[in-house]
Order: C-alpha cells, then structure tokens, then sequence
C-alpha cells in the first residue's frame, strides 16, 4: 500500500524514465514539463517533452478488495484503499526535419517496454529531484506498477487533442499505469496474535520429487534450542527473532560443506540506498545430518545493525566437488524485539492525559523503516530519529486508560512476538514484560 504521494510519485518517475530515455537519442538536451501539453515557446525548433496525467479511473479488479471496511455499528473494520488506473499523454516537441520527436519516442517507447515495472531506484531518482515527494512511500509497496501502451483510437486521440485550446497537435503516445493502491490513513483495532493453529499447530504438507539428486527445503521450525532431537516437535514460533533456533528439514543436504542463506527482501537490491548482503551461516558437522540443519541466528552486538526486521528468505547452500546447490527458498519474518519499556508501569498520564513511552528494541531500526506501536484500539507511529537507533518514543495523546494490555510493535509490516513459551509440555501465554498498565 502507499500514501496519498502514489499518484505524484508515478508521475514523477514517468518523468523522469522518459526524459532520461529521449536524452540517449542523440537529439541532444531536452525539457521536461508536466501537465496539459502547450506551445514550445521557442519555435518548432525547442526539444521538450510533455507528461500529461489526464484520466484516474477505477481499477476494475481491485477496486471493491477492501469491502465491507466498517461493520454494522459504523466502526472501522479495515484499512480502506483505493485502486486506481492512471492515464499518461507523452508529447514530443522539436525539430521536424531532423525527426527529432520520433527519434525521442523511439527510445521512450524502448525504455518502457524493456522496463515496465517502476524500479525502486526509479522511484527514488524521482523523489530526490521532488523534494515534495519525500515523505512517499511508494517504493514499499508491493505491488508494483506498470506501464503499458495504451491502445486508443484516432477518434479518440483526435478528441484528446482537442479540449487543448490553441494548442498545435504533437506527436504523442498514451501510456496506462497499473496498478496505484493508496491507504487510508485511520485503521481499524488489531487482534491479538493466535497462540494456538489446528492440532499442534500443523500446517499444509508438502513433498518434492523423491526422485531428486538436488538439495529440497521441505520445512522449517522456530524454536530455541531444546527442540532439537524433540518428537513431535513443539509448535513453531510464527516468527524469528536475533537468537532464534531454526530447524530445517528437507532432504540431500550432504556435502562438503553445508550453510544457511538469508536473504532480504526488501533491501537486497544492490541500487538500494540501504542495501544488506545476504547473510550465510555455516552449520558445523555437529548439527546436520543429510535430511535436518540445525542453526542459531546470532545475538550479539554486530547482529543489532547486520539484521534488520522485515521479511527473510532462508535457503540451505550445499557445496561439494566445487559446485554449490542452493535450495527452494521459505519464507521467514524477522520480527522488531521488545526489550524494554519505559517508563514502568503503571504509567500516569500526564495533565492533558498523555503518555510518552520509550521502548528499547533489537535489531536497530533504520531511519528509512516504518515502527508502529499497537495498543489497544490504538496505532501510534513512531518518532523515529535521522540515524540507526535501537530506542523509539510513541507519543500517545489522550491515552487509554488500560490494565495489564499486551503491546505490539509492528516495523515494515512485521509485528513482533509478544509471548513467551514456558513449561512442559510448552505452553504460550503473552509476557508480563510485553504488557503495560495506564491509569
């Protein structure tokens, strides 16, 4: 989802795909302007090319997702969005004779094709020469939006061209963008996490080609590391955390060597501003056999910045007789740590029933990431600092009066994990030190 800059940001970063596009065409230095197309100002002669938002329409698959979004009593049920279409007029102005329109549009039309989809690097080039746009978070979307040629008629291009007053037809080209999802910014109360899915927490199974000589990811399982030899195997965290015990289970994991690769979704682009390697872990001979790999995501202190919370791939890397086999990849959210709040409870509101509360958290978070607090009814966005910081303020003007309330601390969509596993046989029950009481 994004905020309300999605549409300018698609805008921006059309702009900015075309102007660099018409620049490789050899006609030399050209402008770029945004809105209804006009009269070159410098004679047919003045290169130049126009971007034209003139039609926002629906979109005719997405356009009814998010409903109901609010119940019978009128309270808000889900974050409302809309999904939009929208439609781009590319003009191309200068010199007829030397066909220096078509020679710009040749090479716009070859760099949309090639590169459909609005790259993050794109949206990022945008944003840095708008600086209007700096608080869009287009490029965390995850649908991405494309462009494609639009296929309209004479008669409808010749109606187009005509609601421009004394304005000369250029040669043009209409691009559609899809899909643009904007968020609403009010939310509705989030639930609770489930403790318990099915019996034991069992999930859908399924088997590779036993047949096959490479390396297969069957499963994995979060826990700590007395799960390790346990059968049947407790119920799996929903998430890891720095520390986390991880089982992984699949088959042909013999080899010389064998390690575990996580990778990054969201920062492994190397064009990314805050790009992070993937991190290889070798697992010793000790703990793995040729269907299971047992490994420990570390917790110390160059962990805090090395990590960061979001979403993870995890693949198991086996090497041996100088080629490395890498396996299907599994998903895996690293979730935000809670490891302190303050001030203790119970917390007094202050005169005008405020609260301020300050939460230490690991792995460190990015200027550039989204932190979240959920409380109650409430979802409280961090102040988050220009540098990389293990501690967050959520202020929370009018604050509820609660007992004992678990919080919740979401970063980049990924909540973190407000229980604790205690007992035997294992048990979840939320942590006292993940509740707070405000009177």
């Amino acid at each position: 989802m994004s905020n309300f800059l999605a549409i300018a940001t698609v805008t921006a970063a059309l702009g900015h795909i075309v102007h660099a596009a018409v620049e490789e065409s050899g006609v030399g230095s050209v402008t770029l302007d945004f809105g209804r197309p006009t009269a070159t100002g410098g004679g047919e002669t003045a290169r130049k090319v126009h971007i034209y938002l003139y039609q926002v329409s629906p979109n005719a698959s997405l356009r009814n997702n998010d409903l109901p979004t609010r119940g019978p009593d009128g309270k808000l049920m889900d974050r409302p969005q809309a999904a939009l279409d929208l439609r781009y007029l590319i003009a191309f102005y200068g010199n007829q004779q030397s066909l220096e329109p078509d020679r710009m549009l040749g090479a716009a039309v070859r760099n949309l094709h090639a590169r459909p989809l609005i790259s993050h690097k794109s949206i990022q080039d945008a944003i840095t020469n708008h600086s209007e746009l700096k608080d869009s978070n287009l490029a965390d979307a995850i649908e991405r939006v494309r462009f494609t040629p639009a296929a309209i008629s004479l008669d409808e291009l010749s109606k187009l061209w005509s609601v421009f007053f004394q304005t000369p037809h250029a040669l043009s080209v209409v691009y559609d963008a899809k899909v643009v999802l904007i968020e609403a910014e009010e939310s509705g109360p989030s639930a609770l996490p489930v403790l318990r899915r099915g019996q034991e927490d069992r999930g859908v199974e399924t088997a590779p080609d036993a047949n096959s000589p490479f390396p297969e990811l069957e499963s994995m399982h979060i826990g700590v590391p007395e799960d390790a030899g346990v059968e049947p195997l407790p119920r799996s965290y929903p998430g890891a955390q720095l520390g986390t015990f991880l089982i992984l289970r699949g088959r042909n994991f013999q080899g010389d060597t064998v390690g575990v690769e996580f990778r990054h979704t969201r920062f492994s682009e190397p064009t990314h501003p805050q790009f992070l390697a993937s991190k290889k872990i070798t697992v010793l001979p000790t703990d793995r056999t040729a269907t299971e790999v047992r490994v420990s995501i570390p917790n110390d202190v160059a962990a805090q910045t090395e990590w960061r919370a979001g979403p993870y791939t995890v693949s198991v890397v086996v090497s041996g007789g100088g080629k490395a086999h890498f396996t299907n990849a599994l998903p895996m959210l690293l979730a935000p740590r809670i490891d302190s709040i303050s001030p203790p409870n119970p917390i007094s509101r202050d005169a005008s029933g405020d609260v301020t509360l300050t939460i230490t958290v690991s792995p460190k978070i990015l200027p550039e990431q989204t932190a979240t607090l959920l409380l109650a009814d409430r979802e409280i966005q961090a102040e988050l600092p220009a540098v990389v910081t293990d501690t967050l303020q959520f202020a929370v003007p009018d604050a509820p009066v609660v007992s004992d309330t678990v919080v919740r601390l979401r970063v980049d969509g990924v909540d973190g994990i407000p229980f604790e596993r205690t007992g035997t046989p294992p048990r979840f029950h939320f942590a006292d030190s993940q509740k707070v009481t405000i009177t």
